[in-house]
Formats: C-alpha cells, structure tokens, sequence
C-alpha cells in the first residue's frame, strides 16, 4: 500500500479539504503534475483545472481556479481562489458563466477587462470540464 501524506486544500473563505491522501495530481501552470508521499519540498504556481485526489479508499476531482500548492515534509498544501467538489458543479450554472464570459470578452475594451473576461471564461472551462469529466 502506498504511503499516505496530509494534504490541505485552503481558499480566502475556508478549509475546502483536510485529509490523508496517496497521490495528487494537480494542473500546474507549467503543465499537470503528481505528488506522493516523500516529495521534494517545492512551491508551484497553478492555473484553473482538475485537481484529482487519490485516498486508500477512493478517488476523486476538484475544480479549482488557480492558486499554489507547497509540498513540504509529508505535507501539501493548496492555496486556491476557489475550490469545489465535482458532486456540487451546478453544470447549468457553469455554462451560463461561461457564455457570460464570451459576451463580455467581446464586449471588452480595454486591457483590464479582457484579461477579467479571459480569468472568468477558463474558470468556467474549468468547472465544465470537471463536471463533464
């Protein structure tokens, strides 16, 4: 059996996730990434995708929107702007945000609000790609 590691999942509102964990994988800005037990200490920034889950007993995924992940003595720790569970996606909802996003990326005039509309369209990617995954 593999050898478990704490993981934390924390956003600016609350504790998403405290448990013991087997294997992480996580979307790194530079690219997707696993994390097992006696990881090298790192830091890692990560963009808007699947965070996948793996305890002894199960599997499974959140959709998270960016933030960094710190690996240190058999211990990781995720500091997101939002994490949800696949189960709780309101898929309708996510769609909607995402066709609110392609109207105001179309709409936007400035630099400022391209890059807002370009945040809120690859976190609503995000959260379908999790709720349809």
């Amino acid at each position: 059996m593999a050898k478990p590691f704490k993981l934390e999942v924390v956003t600016p509102t609350e504790t998403s996730y405290v448990s013991e964990v087997i294997h992480l994988r996580a979307p790194g800005a530079a690219g997707d990434f696993g994390v097992l037990a006696d990881h090298a200490p790192m830091m890692a920034a990560l963009r808007a995708g699947r965070l996948h889950v793996d305890t002894a007993d199960t599997g499974f995924d959140f959709a998270i929107s960016g933030g960094y992940l710190e690996v240190h003595t058999n211990r990781a720790v995720i500091f997101a702007e939002t994490c949800t569970r696949k189960e709780d996606i309101d898929l309708a909802r996510a769609q909607a945000a995402k066709q609110r996003a392609l109207k105001e990326l179309e709409a936007a005039t400035t630099s400022v609000q391209q890059e807002e509309a370009r945040a809120a369209l690859t976190r609503a990617l995000a959260r379908i790609k999790v709720a349809e995954g």
